[in-house]
């Protein structure tokens, strides 16, 4: 395989997080594509029509997440010459040797993305593709896959079921296009993680906290892995003293305010952010919980005048 894999992010705002992504992504000499349209063409129309919400989250958020499989359907009908490629969010920073890594890693998969093993029983059946890997046969499988599990009774009843057991946990999240991806990789045989350690180097999966793809594999300091230069590349440390070689950041949802003094090797002020916003975010998902299970004591013992209700985890899109 060419290891010079383009690698493309779907972003129609102009924002600090991709700001940052783009400088990190010349710094590591890697070619970056920005998709801004926000037109996906009929193809995703039909998905919109067909789409039943079952997330905690809002159906214009998860839609657009949903959109950019389309929107690189579309890119590549216009780039027949583009037959791999790797997708990253917005809030990614990229570091030298991550082209050659990502080829060398997936093999001959269609689809490689980011996951963690669960240890404790609970599945939550999500693949990220926060930073991805794609052929181009692939993202057109998956595509397909989308329309398919939202327009037959038997996907519905899958997304269901799955949208049921976090419900049952008082887990915020539900069915993202992170769940498609987990469903169509284990029916396709792309299961393969693209963030485990592989030659000594690995793709993070969050850099909140020290889980990658096995829970507590790295070490923490703050809130985040701990990070650190050696010889100018950055680097985690595993908690038996291993140094591993980090070749991509993902600085998932506030911890974007700690990209620039990632990019920059402030490593303590990366540290210091990252604690900050984990308090906040404990905070806000006990009150999500706490509210989760009043309204499930509400239900159980029952209102004998309240009008029926919906599927708890169903609700139709505007």
């Amino acid at each position: 395989m060419d290891h010079a894999l383009p690698f493309i992010v779907v972003e129609d705002r102009q924002n600090t997080a991709l700001r940052l992504c783009c400088e990190s992504a010349a710094m590591a000499q890697e070619q970056l594509v920005v998709l801004s349209d926000t037109d996906a063409g009929p193809a995703y129309e039909r998905f919109c029509q067909a789409y039943v919400h079952l997330s905690s989250n809002t159906p214009a958020f998860e839609k657009i997440c949903f959109r950019r499989y389309f929107l690189l359907a579309n890119h590549l009908a216009a780039h027949p010459d583009c037959r791999a490629f790797v997708l990253i969010d917005s809030d990614v920073l990229l570091f030298n040797g991550v082209g050659a890594h990502i080829a060398r890693l997936v093999g001959h998969a269609d689809f490689s993305g980011s996951s963690i093993l669960p240890t404790d029983g609970w599945n939550p059946c999500q693949i990220s593709p926060h930073v991805s890997y794609w052929t181009a046969a692939g993202l057109q499988d998956f595509v397909a896959c989308l329309l398919r599990m939202y327009s037959t009774p038997t996907g519905l009843h899958q997304l269901r079921e799955i949208a049921e057991r976090f419900a049952a946990r008082s887990v915020r999240g539900g069915v993202s296009d992170m769940t498609l991806l987990y469903l169509w990789a284990q029916a396709s045989g792309n299961t393969v993680p693209i963030n485990r350690v592989f030659d000594g180097q690995v793709i993070d999966h969050n850099v909140n906290g020290g889980t990658n793809h096995f829970v507590r594999e790295f070490r923490v300091r703050g809130g985040a892995k701990r990070l650190a230069f050696v010889d100018g590349q950055p680097c985690l440390q595993t908690p038996a003293g291993e140094t591993v070689r980090v070749l991509a950041l993902h600085f998932q949802g506030a911890a974007k305010l700690a990209m620039q003094p990632a990019l920059h090797r402030r490593v303590y002020t990366v540290a210091a952010l990252t604690w900050a916003l984990q308090m906040a975010r404990r905070a806000k998902n006990n009150a999500h919980r706490i509210a989760s299970r009043a309204r499930r004591m509400a239900d159980t013992l029952g209102f004998a005048d309240a009008p029926a209700a919906k599927h708890p985890a169903d609700g139709s899109t505007p």
